[in-house]
């Protein structure tokens, strides 16, 4: 049986698989915008407050949860 991966879209919760900028492998962040491959992370605290906005490609991405469609 084949397995199907999900594409990642805006709204999105994804984990880092590598390390970006000064954030670690399994930071997770909410996808704000994307450009085919290239998401736009935006890394929040636990109150929801913005840290930070990286770039990141898909394949370096892991789905967490499914918020678009």
């Amino acid at each position: 049986m084949a397995t199907v991966k999900q594409m990642i879209k805006e709204s999105d919760v994804v984990e880092l698989l590598d390390p970006v900028e000064k954030w670690s492998v399994g930071t997770a962040g909410t996808v704000v915008s994307e450009r085919g491959k290239l998401k736009l992370i935006e890394i929040s605290d636990d109150r929801g407050v913005a840290l930070d906005y990286v770039s990141v490609s898909e394949p370096r991405l892991r789905l967490i949860a499914k918020h678009s469609d």
